[in-house]
């Protein structure tokens, strides 16, 4: 610190203070007003290494800088016996005689000098670390404080973490703080940014390191620093003996209690320290009361916590090798005694943890394997950490009481749906080599069943239909639970290749198999999957009361995870068309339910939120609720499933470039895990190319899906398949791709064998109003009237929600104008542009403004001019119609007048477009062409 006349000189302050904005503007203009004659005192607290010296040198920076006087002072740790030390040390230069004799004057009189030495010339006094303060200096600070004058800036450090209730220096502070001037300027622990900006400063790029760091200090400046010096996992050895000082003047009794605390983390359970340390209560409090007046331990609302982290490490890394051991064990044998036998699953969680680090492989083992086990039955996220435990030590342990395979087989579900899908490969593979040739039936269903469940078949390995084909020989009809799951796996193998029909058969098996049992789980993920396929079959209703059965048998065993995913399962049905408002509401509350424990479903609620908002328009809000499935943690950021509805929120807004990028990503992501797509992501996959001018792509994904779903009996899913088909035609023959023609006729006779099929109650869905979509196209496709058609897909889609139906309302006007039929498209296309514009579907509003300018509808903010506008209204008719590839003769037929009169009407466009032929008239067309 620099030092102005008679000033005392001071440690050199560190270059670029970080993470003390604020309190430094105060500071300044603290400064500001005591050298303009207005005193101002600055009460500088925080816990040891909060960086207080370092800004009181900032301060005195700023000070030297505006021809400031900087006396300083230092109490010390040391008591001597002496009074009036730091004062002393701060009057030495500028006051030399009076700082001699500070044994005999009094403090007012030392006050008064300070307040002459301040109408001289502006004045910084500092005294620091008034936690060690004698009574003599807090008498004259306080003084100083309450009857200075002049150009004085008074600056008072203290660590707050010193200060408890029977310090001397409490009651001065409190007394201080009501002072006129005086401000309290706390200095809180840097957060995870300015962490990152210290390691940044020395040299450091590693943001994973700079967490660490973050999250080890806990934001203190000087345990962080020192953390990163030293470059270890351990602390460094001059912190620790800092940490450590506080516990060695404690007592024995208080001393053993911390060190048996530390192996328990830094919360400490007085009930546990009661049956773990052998004290009764009485004895125990009063060694806690102990290390909360050393300021070792620390109240947190209802809660006793180590002051700091680093400092419970500290505790835990000064025992002894043998000392952990027994430490771990004694906490264990106390858990266990207070748990009993209804150990929940925290409580396993911690055994299994205290008897592993007690080296007692047998408690460890079976401790896991019960978490392991209670999380699988639960269908909890973490599962894996648990399970990878007892994998570690199976081989260890005389009787580990289950099979290795079975316990490779739940570790590889918990893996899964932690979303590592290779690990989880690499587990069943395992367990499939280990139960090659065994000769318990049981055992081997169990594996195969679970193989068949995993999106992925292990090269050189059976088929997933193998595997359950071999399941449900081995048991050869018995009925067990195993032979449930079989079934009910070979419905989801059904339902994975679009065989509804036969996956509601083996559906059907495993309920009534299940129904001779008390097999409750199995059961419910039965009615579960029974869910599913009917909703595919078009059965909504039906669907959400199977839901509705799954998720009762889930709350009667107290299956919390299940109950919430066939909650879930209920809100997407209702979302695609039951009672969509509804569905919002309850995905919300599925959201908040989930969020004990189940980032996962927290996701994916939201998600489905997402999902059902979309349709309903309110893109701003989708766009939230994407956001909170991201940072519920509970799914990667790039997985595929959140891919699909960023991806639609960018078509939505016509945002065609950023679609393209994340579809990408997400048929690259899918096509690994599953061998058919998803019915509705084939149409949106085929729109996003189409909306990025990729023709040729969307007719061969069409294609490809059209023969991948050729003989699928899912009734509603089929139609996202076929619409998306006729828009790539539509595209196609706009481009004058020959093989628009080639799809055409593939996707009529794949329309024609379920056309009808589908009642109108299951077209009112997100995926049924593909179906008179579809059929809407084709008649267009095929120069037949359509509106009526379009009408129909508008009500379905209108049932699901605006946002969907917007475009398909649109495509109704373009059909009415088509036909001749403008008195309902003059209202509605208006409508049609303020609801887009509203919702932000800024392609539906460009589209709307062309349809709107071809045909001559005045809109509302739209007055550009544009090069069609010299055709008649029955021009842009025809050079609609003819931009499609149409015969004067099907024109003639599509506007109902005669072929005389379209070749007219072809003539005069020709010559007001200035193009030689009908070739070049429909590339003019297309530049306005709507695009669904």
């Amino acid at each position: 610190m620099g030092a102005g006349t008679g000033g005392t000189p001071m440690m050199d302050s560190s270059p670029g203070l970080i993470g003390r904005d604020a309190e430094v503007e105060r500071a300044t203009t603290a400064l500001a007003a005591a050298a303009s004659g207005a005193p101002r005192v600055l009460l500088v607290g925080g816990d040891a290494g909060i960086g207080k010296t370092s800004f009181v040198n900032q301060v005195a920076d700023l000070a030297g800088g505006q021809a400031f006087t900087i006396l300083a002072g230092h109490c010390l740790d040391i008591d001597d016996g002496s009074r009036l030390g730091p004062v002393r040390e701060a009057l030495r230069r500028a006051m030399p005689e009076l700082a001699a004799t500070t044994d005999d004057v009094s403090v007012d009189k030392l006050a008064a000098a300070v307040s002459e030495l301040a109408g001289d010339e502006p004045l910084l006094l500092v005294i620091e670390d008034l936690h060690w303060a004698d009574a003599a200096t807090i008498d004259f600070v306080t003084s100083v404080a309450r009857t200075a004058t002049g150009r004085l800036c008074l600056v008072l450090t203290y660590r707050a973490d010193e200060i408890n209730r029977r310090h001397p220096f409490r009651q001065a502070l409190a007394d201080l703080a009501k002072a006129p001037g005086v401000q309290r300027l706390p200095l809180a622990s840097l957060d995870a940014e300015q962490v990152r900006a210290l390691v940044a400063r020395a040299g450091i790029d590693d943001a994973g390191l700079a967490d660490a760091v973050h999250a080890r200090s806990e934001g203190n400046p000087l345990y962080a620093e020192e953390l990163l010096a030293a470059g270890s996992d351990r602390i460094p050895e001059q912190l620790s003996d800092l940490l450590l000082s506080r516990v060695d003047s404690l007592s024995d009794g208080a001393r053993g209690v911390l060190r048996l605390a530390s192996a328990h983390g830094t919360r400490l359970w007085p009930e546990l320290l009661t049956e773990a340390s052998g004290l009764d209560s009485a004895g125990l409090d009063d060694v806690l009361r102990e290390a909360i007046d050393a300021n070792v331990v620390r109240r947190v609302g209802e809660h006793l916590d180590f002051r700091h982290g680093l400092l419970r490490e500290a505790v835990y890394d000064d025992l002894l090798p043998g000392e952990r051991t027994e430490a771990h064990r004694r906490l264990a044998e106390g858990i266990d005694r207070l748990a009993g036998d209804e150990a929940s699953l925290p409580v396993l969680g911690l055994l299994s943890h205290h008897w592993y680090a007690a080296r007692d492989v047998q408690a460890a083992f079976d401790a896991s394997l019960r978490a392991g086990q209670m999380a699988w039955e639960q269908a909890l996220l973490d599962t894996a950490t648990p399970l990878t435990r007892a994998l570690e030590l199976y081989d260890q342990v005389p009787s580990p009481g289950i099979h290795k395979a079975d316990l490779l087989r739940m570790l590889a579900s918990g893996v899964e749906w932690a979303f590592d899908r290779e690990r989880s490969r690499e587990l069943i593979a395992e367990a499939l080599d280990l139960v090659e040739g065994t000769d318990d039936p049981l055992l081997a269903a169990r594996i195969y069943t679970s193989y068949a469940v995993r999106s992925l078949e292990i090269e050189g390995g059976p088929t997933h239909e193998e595997a359950l084909g071999r399941a449900i020989e081995g048991l050869r009809g018995q009925p067990t639970e195993e032979l449930v799951k079989a079934f009910s796996t070979l419905a989801g193998i059904h339902m994975r290749h679009e065989r509804m029909v036969a996956a509601d058969t083996a559906l059907r098996q495993a309920l009534e198999i299940a129904g001779t049992l008390e097999v409750p789980r199995e059961e419910a993920d039965t009615w579960r999957a029974r869910g599913w396929c009917a909703m595919w079959l078009g059965d909504l209703p039906g669907a959400a009361s199977y839901f509705a059965k799954a998720q009762k048998i889930c709350r009667r065993i107290g299956m919390g995870g299940g109950e919430l995913l066939c909650e879930l399962g209920v809100v997407m049905i209702e979302l695609a068309g039951l009672d969509p408002m509804r569905g919002l509401v309850r995905a919300q509350e599925v959201q908040r339910r989930a969020r004990d424990g189940s980032p996962d479903l927290v996701a994916m609620a939201a998600l489905e939120r997402a999902t059902g908002l979309l349709s309903l328009g309110r893109f701003t809000d989708a766009e939230l609720a994407i956001g909170e499935a991201v940072d519920s943690g509970g799914i990667p950021s790039d997985d595929y499933l959140l891919l699909v509805p960023r991806a639609r929120l960018h078509l939505l807004r016509d945002e065609t470039a950023a679609a393209l990028d994340l579809e990408r990503l997400r048929m690259a992501g899918f096509s690994p895990v599953a061998s058919v797509p998803n019915y509705e992501w084939t149409l949106m996959h085929v729109q996003v190319l189409l909306a990025n001018g990729l023709v040729a792509e969307a007719l061969e994904r069409s294609a490809e899906w059209l023969t991948l779903f050729e003989h699928s009996d899912g009734i509603v899913g089929r139609g996202p398949v076929v619409h998306g088909a006729y828009l790539a035609v539509e595209a196609g023959r706009r481009a004058g791709l020959a093989q628009a023609e080639e799809v055409l006729v593939q996707a009529d006779r794949f329309l024609a064998t379920y056309d009808g099929a589908l009642p109108v109650e299951g077209q009112r869905s997100f995926l049924g109003y593909s179906t008179p979509c579809a059929v809407a196209l084709r008649a267009e496709l095929h120069g037949e009237p359509a509106a009526d058609l379009w009408r129909a897909a508008y009500a379905a889609a209108a049932h699901v929600g605006p946002g969907l139906a917007l475009p398909i309302r649109l495509r109704l006007v373009q059909s009415l104008l088509v036909g001749g039929e403008r008195d309902e498209p003059r209202t509605a296309l208006p409508e049609i542009v303020d609801e887009a514009r509203a919702m932000g579907a800024q392609g539906v509003v460009d589209d709307a403004l062309k349809l709107a300018r071809r045909h001559r509808i005045p809109v509302a903010g739209d007055d550009r001019p544009h090069r069609l506008d010299i055709l008649t209204a029955r021009e842009r008719e025809v050079l609609d119609v003819l931009a499609t590839g149409a015969t004067n003769r099907a024109i003639a037929a599509r506007l109902f007048i005669s072929e005389k009169t379209v070749s007219v009407h072809v003539t005069n466009l020709l010559a007001k477009l200035g193009v030689t032929n009908r070739t070049e008239a429909a590339a003019v067309a297309r530049d306005l062409a709507v695009v669904e």
